[in-house]
């Protein structure tokens, strides 16, 4: 089963509310995302979407979302899962599964194929779909997969791959990524 958890390392706060590592941003656009999944359970379709959303976000214009609906052919029901409270229901569902992760997720992204977290080798973690996968027609990921794997403690690409659940509580999403993209340490 494909499935994407919006929810990353986010917490709720003893009032109720939602606390994401990056700000209030992140948490409205993972509701979105959230609602988006839900309303969209085709992924393909919801996919689409949330990528559209996390380019936007990584090139610095997350505040220019809206357009990710236009992009991708979706309907607009996502805005009216968030305005009409749903998007909140999502979340706590989406939290709950987060923690009930064994192991703890530690960091994102945090990857799980069939029921095993990939913890640091998740750079890896197409090798793992593809020896996972059960189907008769071998997807074009598989055919051209590279016999190369990474050692977890080699460094792949550029800036930090990942995002520790105890750092960077107080930073907004553009400060984190023009320090993921400039490779200093949060």
């Amino acid at each position: 089963m494909k499935r994407l958890v919006p929810w990353g390392n986010a917490r709720i706060a003893p009032d109720g509310t939602v606390v994401c590592q990056h700000g209030d941003d992140e948490c409205f656009l993972n509701t979105i995302e959230a609602c988006a999944i839900t309303i969209y359970p085709d992924v393909v379709q919801h996919f689409r979407f949330v990528r559209c959303l996390e380019r936007l976000t990584l090139e610095g214009r997350h505040n220019q979302w809206v357009n990710c609906f236009q992009m991708t052919g979706l309907g607009t029901s996502p805005i009216d899962c968030y305005t009409n409270g749903n998007g909140k229901a999502i979340d706590q569902k989406y939290a709950k599964e987060t923690a009930q992760l064994n192991p703890p997720h530690r960091f994102v992204p945090w990857v799980v194929v069939n029921n095993q977290a990939l913890q640091e080798d998740y750079q890896n973690f197409v090798t793992y779909i593809c020896r996972a996968y059960k189907g008769n027609v071998i997807p074009n990921a598989c055919r051209s997969l590279s016999t190369r794997t990474y050692d977890s403690n080699e460094k792949v690409n550029s800036f930090l791959p990942v995002c520790y659940v105890d750092e960077a509580r107080n930073l907004t999403l553009p400060l984190v990524i023009t320090r993921l993209l400039s490779n200093e340490s949060p």
